[in-house]
């Protein structure tokens, strides 16, 4: 979710029930050293909480002292990323690459935990690579035991990337040998699939992470379907334009016209999905420039319908 969920896209999240929410993965170093772009990631508000900020590294003891900067700028959680596929972040052997040196994680969280008063949990994949259960096992059993407050389990290995499917089985695994509460997460679109999340992991909790792009109302619906097993009706394509239009705003308002009419761009590709005229309404959505033109595209777009074929949530989602 790099460069997806900052302080706008949370306000509106929040907005639709998101109980908990994530900055974007921060590095370590950057952090202890208060780099100017880095802390403008974490910019956070009084209404944000509780909140959890996501920090990547392998040095114990720079990560402790990077989740104490944390917990000073507001984190209610501090949540190490152990799954991360992207090549520079594995290749400098973070993220999904400590998956392959269990000790080192424990390492990392016998600095961390101790260094604040607020919770660290960690978010890790199924392993490096298929048959890698005995490592990714050996992980869930090391940070159990090293005192964080919860593991957040991809259904992915890094050699899967975001291809596939979400494994279950291999959650169900951590759930089994885990000490501390699991949260599942991996192709969580809608309702029904956190309901079968639940069911087929026994997992204390979901994550959901890309199946919320453009969908903030995912949030409400998965509530309400666990809750009564309805699913309520999806938002008209108006309804859609005009939190589009709010998320704007609450760009602007962060970061002036300029830089929210480029920051938009990404976001209107999330909204306009499914819609007659998607394709149209994304070129022009990357030529977004002034706050008029934005509101002429919203117009549009509020006009405009949904398809049939994309009427069903799992269809929204990237």
């Amino acid at each position: 979710m790099a460069g997806c969920t900052d302080l706008a896209f949370r306000k509106i999240a929040r907005r639709f029930g998101c109980q908990i929410a994530f900055t974007e993965m921060v590095k370590d170093r950057p952090v202890v050293e208060e780099n100017r772009r880095t802390l403008e990631m974490l910019r956070t508000a009084d209404w944000d909480h509780p909140l959890g900020m996501q920090v990547v590294g392998k040095d114990p003891a720079l990560m402790a002292e990077a989740a104490r900067k944390l917990e000073a700028l507001g984190a209610d959680v501090i949540d190490v990323n152990l799954g991360c596929p992207v090549p520079k972040v594995v290749d400098s052997g973070c993220g999904a690459a400590l998956l392959k040196d269990p000790p080192q994680v424990g390492r990392i969280l016998e600095a961390m935990v101790p260094a604040v008063r607020v919770p660290v949990t960690i978010k890790m994949r199924t392993g490096f690579d298929e048959g890698d259960d005995r490592r990714f096992l050996e992980v869930a059993r090391i940070a159990s035991a090293s005192g964080i407050g919860a593991i957040t389990v991809h259904g992915r290995t890094r050699k899967q990337m975001y291809h596939g499917f979400s494994n279950h089985e291999a959650i169900r695994a951590v759930k089994e040998v885990a000490t501390v509460p699991v949260v599942g997460n991996g192709d969580i679109r809608c309702g029904a699939d956190a309901k079968k999340m639940f069911e087929d992991t026994g997992c204390d909790g979901v994550m959901v992470a890309r199946g919320s792009l453009g969908n903030p109302w995912i949030y409400r619906e998965i509530e309400q379907y666990l809750q009564t097993g309805v699913v309520p009706p999806p938002p008209s394509v108006p309804e859609r334009a005009q939190i589009l239009r709010e998320h704007f705003q609450y760009q602007r308002q962060l970061y002036g016209d300029s830089a929210a009419c480029r920051i938009i761009r990404r976001v209107i590709h999330w909204f306009v999905k499914g819609a007659s005229g998607s394709a149209s309404l994304r070129e022009k959505g990357n030529k977004v420039e002034t706050p008029e033109q934005f509101e002429t595209l919203v117009q549009e777009f509020a006009a405009s319908r949904l398809e049939d074929s994309a009427k069903d949530c799992r269809l929204w989602a990237f």
